[in-house]
């Protein structure tokens, strides 16, 4: 709502604002641009495609109001990265550039009811802005960019209270396809990828039977192989854990996920691989751990307590690649960490970690692998 990296509150009446902002391989801020309406707006989700376009959904309560937007502007100042302790020092690898974004839900007002996308280009400059209004309050949690457009992933609350997921296409001209549902009132979509056969990979939480696949914990992590063109499941993968609930909040193209698993009495945060056939490849566990999402080839892992296995104490982000069977090779720590925000790592540049700090400011970090 206030001066942020170099961006004002947009207009008389701004009140909360969306912003995108840039940074360059040393921290340095390069541009920030603050999008939305003269009335309030919430960023939700975000992606950059391959052509290196960037894609922002959110929610707004007005889709007639136009679009005010602040030229993009450079700032050099940015708060100071809390040291990261590496095991060795590594070289940078060429990785899969997966984009994954944290995601934990939390209550988002529901006077927004119009979900906007916005599309920004590399350099910070606005090029469009699309809305579509809503019949039940919802929002968009992931992006998922394709060949000619994305896919929007998102939850929709039902008229009894319940939450079900949506997908739905959204053309680079600004064209919004048919919206196709997953679940009645207990399934919700957290992130997904797309394949090389052009099907989507949605990752989630479900606690009602999907394409006939009946609930074996109290909430089962999903894995649902879905057809961009209808919407229809072709295949599900449901987590086994009797009793427990489980949830996917990342996906990467191998076919690794990340996610949580909660018993009566153990907490963990999981990373797993698997096959085309739906069968685990390898399963890392750790315990005291409330939260782990991934990439292609890097996982974050955010611990509660001490853990032997991570070398971590309460309180750290442990960010590590890993190898073909999931063993970390590198790794590095981020301390005194409340939230992953996200994480994604390229060619060139390393990992970058997105995380909120126990004292309640954001940290940008970055990792040499």
């Amino acid at each position: 709502m206030g001066n942020f990296l170099g961006t004002t509150p947009l207009g008389p009446l701004g009140g909360l604002d969306s912003w995108v902002s840039a940074f360059d391989s040393s921290g340095g801020n390069v541009w920030s641009l603050r999008i939305g309406t003269s009335e309030d707006d919430v960023a939700t989700a975000i992606a950059v495609d391959v052509k290196e376009l960037i894609w922002v959904a959110g929610l707004a309560q007005s889709a007639e109001d136009p679009t005010a937007v602040i030229p993009p502007q450079s700032s050099s100042s940015m708060g100071e990265v809390q040291p990261i302790q590496t095991s060795q020092t590594p070289t940078v690898q060429t990785l899969n550039p997966d984009t994954v974004t944290a995601q934990t839900v939390k209550p988002i007002r529901k006077d927004l009811k119009v979900v906007t996308v916005t599309q920004v280009d590399k350099s910070g400059v606005l090029i469009n802005r699309f809305a579509t209004k809503l019949n039940n309050f919802g929002y968009v949690t992931s992006i998922i960019p394709g060949g000619m457009g994305v896919f929007l992933i998102g939850i929709e609350i039902t008229k009894s209270g319940g939450e079900r997921s949506f997908m739905q296409s959204l053309t680079i001209s600004g064209e919004f396809g048919t919206k196709y549902y997953f679940g009645k009132s207990a399934t919700t979509l957290s992130s997904g990828i797309l394949n090389k056969d052009k099907t989507l990979t949605l990752v989630g939480q479900s606690s009602e039977a999907l394409a006939k696949k009946s609930v074996v914990g109290k909430t089962d992590g999903i894995i649902l192989t879905v057809s961009p063109t209808d919407g229809k499941i072709l295949k599900v993968v449901r987590s086994n854990g009797v009793g427990a609930t489980r949830s996917w909040k990342s996906a990467a193209g191998n076919l690794t996920v990340g996610g949580t698993s909660a018993t009566k009495n153990l907490n963990e945060a999981v990373i797993s691989q698997f096959s085309s056939t739906g069968s685990v490849l390898w399963s890392k566990r750790y315990s005291g751990a409330s939260s782990a999402i991934n990439n292609s080839a890097v996982a974050a892992v955010l611990t509660t307590q001490s853990n032997t296995l991570l070398k971590s104490k309460a309180g750290d982000l442990v960010v590590y690649q890993f190898d073909k069977k999931g063993d970390p090779t590198l790794g590095g720590r981020i301390p005194l960490s409340a939230e992953i925000v996200g994480l994604r790592s390229q060619s060139g540049l390393g990992t970058c970690v997105a995380t909120r700090a126990m004292d309640g400011t954001f940290v940008l970090a970055q990792l040499p692998f």
